[in-house]
């Protein structure tokens, strides 16, 4: 399973946000806490220049919380400024705020000694469906941006006016021309950071719980039960497609609707707590 996703509107992004990006004060990057090393994309490095970054573990209600800790430590290390959220959580705004406010606190202060009042603009970016636009719609306190839980909702860019002097430029999510490394690939498409509709859901829905045996084999016991340990991994999955129901008439197994199932359980967190990297 080949797994690559690029397209056009991706390219424009990517230029859009170089020339945004000059315009800016700051970054917000948002990042899957549970790919937090495979949703960095390569190519926006070059984009965010020297700019200040606040990077963002989002979705971290859905990612084991000792690995979320190792990865927060792990950047804090390199001189990152990070933060762990829910955007949907009731201290999401605060917590933002607060690491915006630490990021840029030399240009706030030398602004409030000239008595500027002065609005700061924050870009935010990241690939698709790490949460950006539900960012910004919790700072806002009231939708003010498209979301959804899928790739490519957001299609352009939109600033939103937001209190406490920020302006944010909410951009759609982006991905980098080359999936080279199939493993982050599948990492991606299993968060739902590549687009299901361009991918094969029958043989996914397989890759995902091979994956997860391999990686958190308790968590997907607890789900789904128990397996032939010396059993091959497709003997292993028609055991949890059947156990499941997921059965067409006539007793064959419905691929589709299996992969769609598992990949559901996984993204809703029903499987558990489970970062991938």
């Amino acid at each position: 399973m080949i797994i690559n996703w690029f397209p056009g509107h991706m390219k424009k992004t990517l230029e859009g946000m170089q020339k945004n990006a000059k315009l800016c004060d700051a970054i917000i990057y948002v990042l899957d806490a549970r790919v937090p090393i495979s949703s960095f994309n390569p190519k926006i490095d070059s984009i965010v220049g020297n700019k200040p970054v606040l990077y963002v573990l989002n979705k971290a209600d859905l990612a084991d919380d000792a690995k979320t800790s190792k990865y927060l430590n792990l950047l804090k290390s390199e001189g990152k400024t990070v933060i762990s959220l829910v955007s949907s959580g009731a201290s999401a705004k605060n917590k933002l705020l607060a690491g915006l406010s630490e990021l840029l606190a030399g240009k706030i202060e030398k602004n409030k000694a000239k008595q500027i009042n002065a609005i700061y603009k924050i870009m935010v970016i990241g690939v698709p469906n790490t949460g950006k636009s539900s960012i910004i719609n919790a700072m806002a306190s009231k939708s003010k941006t498209i979301t959804g839980n899928k790739a490519g909702v957001t299609k352009s860019v939109q600033w939103v006016k937001i209190a406490e002097n920020f302006a944010l430029l909410d951009t759609p999510g982006t991905l980098w021309p080359k999936l080279e490394d199939q493993e982050v690939a599948l990492k991606l498409a299993f968060v739902g950071s590549i687009k299901d509709d361009v991918l094969d859901i029958s043989e996914l829905g397989l890759e995902l719980i091979k994956f997860l045996i391999d990686r958190d084999a308790d968590k997907v016991r607890l789900r789904f039960g128990d397996w032939d340990k010396d059993g091959e991994i497709i003997e292993i999955y028609d055991g949890f497609c059947r156990k499941r129901g997921y059965i067409l008439r006539g007793g064959e197994i419905d691929y589709l609707r299996a992969g769609r199932g598992f990949l559901d359980d996984f993204r809703s967190g029903r499987i558990g707590k489970i970062t991938l990297d």
